[in-house]
């Protein structure tokens, strides 16, 4: 299975990709007439986008599954690379965890954030979950900036 994916995936996936892409358009095309008609509050309800809606979720779900099930076949056929990529996971974890407890609730003094986390209802602890992951990306985005510049230096000078 592994050696015909590593031939035929990147085809397979296109394929799929297509075929969803086809069937959305069908199905969107098709309604399209009807669809105009409708009064702009009955178009919200309409299932006209939903093969698109629904192919998308299925693909997410199919690539997700396909990268952990691959990345543990690898970790089992490779564990000398599989150690390196628990250590970089470790430091992601660290690194969010640090964020997700520094994360401060949300008061009446932080103003228009206080106002969205009350209309939508945002628990203190999703708060903070999502405080340590914004954190947390935006680390990494300046970290991969950095090692992006310091390579390119190094570069220049060999």
């Amino acid at each position: 299975m592994y050696r015909f994916l590593t031939r035929n995936g990147q085809l397979l996936a296109f394929g799929l990709g297509l075929l969803i892409t086809v069937l959305f358009l069908i199905s969107v095309l098709g309604g399209m007439e009807g669809f105009d008609m409708l009064a702009e509050e009955e178009k919200g309800a309409t299932g006209i986008f939903n093969i698109g809606l629904y192919g998308a979720i299925v693909l997410c779900i199919l690539c997700a599954a396909g990268m952990l099930l691959f990345g543990i076949y690898n970790a089992i056929i490779h564990p000398k690379g599989a150690v390196k990529f628990l250590i970089g996971l470790g430091i992601l974890l660290v690194m969010f965890f640090i964020f997700y407890t520094m994360a401060d609730p949300v008061t009446e003094e932080d103003g228009k954030l206080f106002t969205i986390v009350q209309k939508f209802e945002i628990s203190d602890g999703a708060h903070s979950f999502i405080t340590g992951a914004l954190s947390t990306t935006v680390t990494l985005l300046f970290v991969a900036a950095a090692a992006f510049l310091l390579s390119e230096v190094r570069n220049l000078f060999k």
